[in-house]
């Protein structure tokens, strides 16, 4: 991929966040109906060759030291960030809060964990996994003591309420938190690693590994459908309602879902011949979606019906995970410390 080129979860989640390859912070959302241009076996195209509306600030340093994973807003006055690890490889932990103007000081979640996603239904919980199986939740002012809820690393989280949660890890497995309590993980994609999960209700989600897409009734999971080819399927996954997900791909493939059945594949992230690859998508409604590429520095916003063609964020680094609580305000988070937003 190309280095020189220069995107901000959830897997979103709730209000908007949006998943990547290593992150998926949810995707319940708006209510709204998915447009009729989006069917059974329709294209998604590009147009608008200026990237789409829109403009990034600027990244502002809230983490010094540390690399910032995932965020999520539940809404413009409230968001969730998580990071991982520290610049040096030792891990961090913490969680920050934002109240739509400043963000918080970085604050432990627990004993030291390198938190790997994030999804905040509500201004009042949120859960958060990490890569030794731990789960945390936030009440809105503290957070819970570790939970070791599972004995292989979490790749994602996805909320649709503070009584459900599916968590998915690397191992091919899901968990389900009922308000309460977490269950046991259950296997249902072999030993494939889940990249992300997206739930917009409690009997509503969609999962992906790289090569297909799975779903779930709130009480089983589906065989996987396949999407794309070989090993360029979807890494990301954003599902606003039960009835409208997008799915994206490090080939540049996006794929969506009308509540029946997947488009076709539509390679729209590509120059001159070079797939440089989507690995991060989050939408608010059926009618707005933004996917990026954090190692490319890019992104792209989706209408309801066309997608903007790519553009570059700007000169930093591009982002880790984006979560959109409305259709003109995302904030995204660029893997190392620093955060931006986007405004419409």
């Amino acid at each position: 991929m190309a280095p020189t080129l220069v995107a901000f979860v959830l897997v979103a989640a709730a209000c908007g966040s949006g998943g990547s390859k290593n992150n998926s912070s949810g995707g319940s959302g708006s209510s709204a109906n998915p447009p009729s241009s989006v069917a059974s076996g329709s294209t998604p195209t590009s147009s608008t060759p200026s990237g789409g509306s829109g403009a990034w600030s600027a990244p502002t340093s809230i983490d010094p030291g540390n690399l910032l994973q995932s965020v999520s807003c539940a809404a413009t006055t409230f968001c969730v960030a998580v990071d991982g690890l520290s610049g040096t490889g030792t891990v961090a932990g913490n969680a920050l809060t934002y109240n739509g103007t400043t963000w918080s000081k970085p604050v432990a979640v627990g004993s030291p964990a390198s938190l790997y996603s994030v999804s905040c239904p509500t201004t009042t919980f949120c859960a958060s996994v990490d890569n030794s199986g731990n789960a945390f939740t936030l009440n809105g002012t503290s957070w819970t003591a570790a939970k070791n809820a599972d004995a292989n690393p979490f790749q994602a989280v996805s909320c649709a309420s503070q009584s459900f949660c599916v968590a998915v890890d690397n191992s091919g497995s899901a968990l389900t938190w009922d308000g309460s309590k977490w269950s046991a993980p259950k296997a249902f994609a072999g030993d494939q690693a889940l990249d992300a999960v997206a739930c917009p209700t409690a009997t509503f989600c969609m999962a992906v590994d790289g090569t297909g897409v799975y779903s779930f009734d709130g009480t089983t999971w589906s065989p996987a459908k396949t999407l794309g080819s070989g090993s360029s399927g979807p890494a990301a996954i954003s599902c606003p309602t039960a009835t409208f997900c997008v799915a994206v791909g490090m080939d540049g493939s996006t794929y969506n879902f009308n509540g029946s059945s997947w488009s076709t594949q539509s390679k729209l992230d590509v120059v001159n011949g070079v797939a440089l690859g989507l690995d991060g998508v989050t939408c608010q409604s059926p009618s707005f979606c933004m996917a990026y590429s954090g190692e490319n520095n890019r992104w792209m916003t989706y209408n309801g019906s066309v997608w903007s063609a790519p553009a570059m964020v700007g000169n930093g680094q591009g982002p880790k995970s984006v979560s959109c609580p409305t259709a003109n305000l995302c904030v995204a988070v660029d893997g190392h410390d620093s955060t931006l937003t986007w405004h419409s």
